[in-house]
């Protein structure tokens, strides 16, 4: 590993064991940093919530329904990214600073290289995802209406449907499995430090494996909150997205060991 994670050059640095209660800490630490600064998380939210609107909206206007559960999935695979601009509130607040939109929302500046492979490579993994909901649906739904007033009964009463539903939600739990070991410490990782895109990839993934039952109830607990924010038709990602980021900060600074 670079020096970035190395402080003593040494030797390699491990990731630190965190306690089975980490992800409740972690929670309502982010749910503190967005009370504290309610305006740049709300714009944040609300940003989120317009462009799922575009979407949904856009796909609808343009007969590509079938589009929209895939994309949704989607979604939550690029969101470690899409949040970037979250990681940067709760790192200036610890600097003692008064983060607002416009001083956040530069945060891939940072290192845009790096941050660019980062997103290069979720939305990839995005598009693989997509384009394998897209084949499921049509393999077992394909006389489906695939209209926005009769997807949900489509998927709910017939066998083919449910088959579809639960095939689909294994594959994309390995989709989501695969973007978190890859991401549940990189991106914050590259905005605070000299590191490079894999190596902060490969360490993420290290992290998760080192602090399995904690990591992966972690991000059960992510996959959760997100999917009531997508299920509330957006709304609740005003809230959702804004508190999981700043947690996700706050789990980075309690896992990977600070430099001395």
């Amino acid at each position: 590993m670079s020096n970035a994670l190395n402080p003593h050059a040494g030797h390699a640095v491990e990731a630190n064991k965190v306690h089975i209660e980490a992800p409740a800490k972690w929670l309502k630490q982010g749910w503190r940093d967005f009370i504290e600064a309610p305006t740049v998380g709300l714009t944040y939210g609300l940003i989120f919530v317009a462009v799922g609107y575009a979407v949904f909206w856009g796909l609808n206007s343009l007969d590509l329904t079938y589009f929209i559960l895939p994309l949704s999935g989607g979604f939550i695979l690029f969101a470690p990214w899409l949040a970037l601009g979250l990681y940067e509130v709760s790192r200036q607040r610890e600097k003692g600073l008064k983060p607002t939109f416009l001083s956040t929302c530069g945060a891939w500046r940072a290192s845009p290289r790096r941050l660019g492979i980062m997103a290069f490579v979720l939305l990839i993994i995005m598009l693989v995802w997509t384009r394998v909901a897209i084949f499921m649906y049509a393999l077992m739904m394909g006389n489906a209406s695939l209209t926005l007033e009769t997807l949900t009964t489509d998927i709910w009463s017939r066998t083919d449907g449910i088959v579809f539903l639960v095939s689909g939600s294994v594959v994309g739990l390995f989709f989501a499995a695969m973007v978190f070991l890859l991401t549940a410490v990189s991106v914050p990782m590259i905005l605070d430090r000299d590191v490079g895109a894999f190596e902060a990839m490969r360490y993420s993934a290290q992290t998760v494996m080192k602090n399995s039952h904690v990591m992966w109830s972690w991000a059960f607990t992510i996959a959760i909150i997100a999917w009531f924010g997508l299920a509330t038709f957006f709304i609740g990602l005003i809230i959702a997205m804004p508190v999981l980021g700043y947690a996700s900060w706050h789990a980075y600074r309690d896992l990977v060991p600070q430099d001395q």
